[in-house]
Order: C-alpha cells, then structure tokens, then sequence
C-alpha cells in the first residue's frame, strides 16, 4: 500500500474508531452565523483536520455525530448528570430534571461534551455556550487561532523540540532546566553511569507532550528507584532501565538533574515532586500579557491513584497571591477539602517566591516565539529562583477557561 494511503487509513482508523465525538460544535446555526463566537465555532469545525478531503471529511464528521447523538452522547451524559446532578441541585437549586433537558439541548444537541457543560457553568447559563471551546476540540481551536496570523512549520518545530527550546532561551537569559544529555535508541549513553554521577534524574522525551514516557529516577546508596511522571513506581533498577529504553524508543531522550522545590513551597509534598506553575502568556493585539496562571501540587498518593493526581488552585498574575478555585465545576466534598487543606498549608497572604522574576521571563519568553497566540509556560519554584521546564501552544483550555471566561467570548 503506497505511504499516502497508509497514513490515510491511519488517520481514518484514528479518527474514526477511536473517537467518539465531531470534531467541532455542529448546529443549523452555522448556516446563518449571527455572531462572532458562531462564526468561529464554524471555522473551528471546517478545518478540524486540513489534510483531509472535505467531502472525505463531512462523511467522518456525520459518522461522528451519529455515534455521539445515539449512543456515545447518552452514555456520557448519564454518567455525568448521575456525578454531578445532585451536587448542583443542592448547591445552586437546579433540579436534576432541568439539568437533564438542558444537557440533552447542549450536549446531545451541539456536541459539547456534559463535563464541560458543568466545568463552563453552562447548566445554570447555557447562553454562554458559543463562548467556550471544549478540550475535546482544543486542538483544532489552537490551529485556527494560530493560523489568524501565519506560522511556518519552523515556528512549530523550533518550539516543540524541547532541547532547541531551551537553547533559544537561555540566550534571552530565562533560567532553564539544565540538559545534562541527550540520548538516542542508536547512540545512547550509559544511563547508569548518569545516575551514578548526579544521583537523581528527570528524563522526558525531545518533542512529546503531556509527559508521555517521562520518569524520575534516583539512587540511595546501592538502591535505584523511580516514578514515571504519571504517578506509577519504578520500584528497582530493572523497571527503571525499562522505562529509560521505553522512553528511547518514543523520540530522543533529555536526561535533567531533578529539580528541588522551593523551602516555602518543599513541606506541601514531603516526598520531593516537583511542584509546577503553570503561566500561559497570550498576544494581546501587539503587545504580551498574561492571560492566567495555576499553581499545580502533586497530593498525597493513594494505591488506587493511577495517574497522580494535582491539588490546583489559581493564582493572581499581578500579586503572586495564591487564591481558591472558584471556577463553575462542582466538586466533590474531599477535593474542595483537599483545596482548603492546601490553602492552609501554604500560609497567610505571602506572594508565591520569586513571582515578579517568574512573570518577566514568561512575557520575555513568549517575545522569543511571538507569532504563537498563547503559550503555557511550565515553571518550577526552586531555591536558586524559578527554572522553566518548558513551553506548549497545544495546552488543554478548560482550567484557563474556567478561570478567566471562554477563549471566544471577547470576539
């Protein structure tokens, strides 16, 4: 089979039997696009997936929707409402009854997914709907907005390759994560050697995302152990050299020293991960500003905890003061009272260390790649100041959402 047609069946089969939902917002409104938000929505839609034919696309699209509307819609929907109909008729005075008419009007009706229907506040004012963009159709949001202003694949590659990244940066002065070395599945270096030298380690792949593969590793007197960044044991040298040729074999792999946390910050997670904050900056007409920022703590982890799982809680750009979420999701009992915990733990209004220096180099970053329209900046508060981890244009929009408003209200 020629690789043209390969790679099309690929993205058929990916597309197609793996998803479950269009790959945008659908309405009969589209046809007449009263508004910005719906004109938006529509373009969204249209050039979800540019590479493939449109009348190709159009029958995938209505395969899509005629799964989600019959039984994959449902199926969420139920399980949703049954999670969170209580929660919102006892606190906002919603009963389940109109809940459940007004998801099957959003959801079923328009294709965005129920938990963010909860997660917008939609349920209790579904006239803001066209306003938010799902992170089911995050990506093809970020590849519309980016294309409002042209970027060459160049762009793309310099910023995805985290080893360049950090190269680009360093020359505009932003503290950078180290890379001690850089490893490949045909030209690889003796990771034990590594270990043995610097004692405690983060390898994460050149160009993956979302922490794919990544681990940490370390090394206690003959003892070597790890964790993989999504929260699982490496509970001996053997699974800690599977994870190292596991993670060879996705890309190019970075070796980095693990970085410590801050002394104000080090006790809220007494077994050394890494706590991160996340600053996403954003071109404001021709200037650079901040659009939000969370500060993210790995909690306590529990046998069934697969991945990790995050306390996060938001935090004022201009202050550094760290604040309660009060974004529209309901949220069980034990996770408002873990957010509460963790606010007391932090301590009285201080500003988070280093806040001001943290803010300067995320704007003097995002000036580094200024045809992106947002970028969030993954930080960690470390004792000798921050230290960026690494930047991403493709980041997930229901926390800055939740935070600041849907990303196409301001249209």
């Amino acid at each position: 089979m020629p690789s043209g047609w390969a790679k099309l069946c690929g993205v058929l089969r990916r597309e197609l039997w793996r998803r479950n939902i269009p790959h945008g917002m659908i309405s009969w409104r589209y046809l007449f696009a009263s508004s910005p938000q719906l004109a938006a929505h529509r373009e969204i839609f249209w050039t979800a997936l540019p590479g493939l034919p449109k009348p190709l696309y159009l029958i995938l699209e209505i395969i899509l929707w005629l799964k989600w509307a019959t039984l994959c819609g449902w199926l969420a929907l139920f399980r949703v409402l049954r999670r969170y109909g209580g929660l919102v008729r006892d606190e906002r005075g919603i009963p389940v009854y109109r809940q459940f008419f007004r998801l099957v009007r959003l959801s079923i009706g328009a294709c965005m997914p129920p938990a963010d229907v909860y997660r917008f506040g939609l349920v209790e004012h579904p006239g803001g709907l066209w306003n938010y963009v799902s992170d089911r159709h995050i990506a093809a949001f970020h590849r519309w907005r980016n294309s409002r202003q042209p970027i060459s694949s160049h762009e793309y590659s310099r910023l995805g390759n985290k080893a360049v990244t950090t190269g680009i940066l360093l020359s505009r002065g932003i503290p950078m994560a180290p890379i001690l070395a850089t490893a490949s599945s045909t030209a690889s270096l003796d990771f034990l050697d590594a270990l043995n030298t610097h004692r405690h380690l983060f390898c994460k792949s050149r160009s993956g995302n979302r922490g794919l593969g990544a681990f940490e590793c370390w090394q206690t007197e003959q003892t070597i152990e790890g964790r993989m960044f999504e929260g699982e044991a490496l509970p001996d040298q053997q699974s800690v050299i599977a994870a190292w040729e596991s993670l060879l074999e996705r890309d190019h792999a970075l070796v980095q020293p693990a970085l410590q946390n801050h002394p104000q910050l080090a006790p809220l997670v007494p077994d050394g991960r890494a706590i991160t904050v996340r600053c996403i900056t954003f071109r404001d007409g021709r200037d650079i500003a901040i659009l939000c920022a969370s500060l993210e703590i790995p909690a306590e982890r529990r046998p069934s905890d697969r991945p990790d799982t995050y306390v996060i809680l938001p935090v004022d750009a201009d202050s550094g003061l760290v604040q309660p979420l009060a974004g529209n999701l309901p949220l069980p009992e034990p996770v408002r009272q873990s957010q509460r915990d963790m606010l007391k733990a932090i301590g009285g209004p201080r500003p988070l260390p280093d806040w001001q220096a943290l803010i300067g180099h995320s704007l003097s970053a995002h000036g580094a790649f200024p045809e992106f329209w947002a970028i969030a900046w993954d930080w960690v508060l470390t004792p000798d100041g921050p230290i960026l981890l690494e930047g991403n244009t493709g980041f997930g929009g229901s926390l800055p959402q939740s935070l600041t408003g849907g990303f196409l209200a301001q249209l």
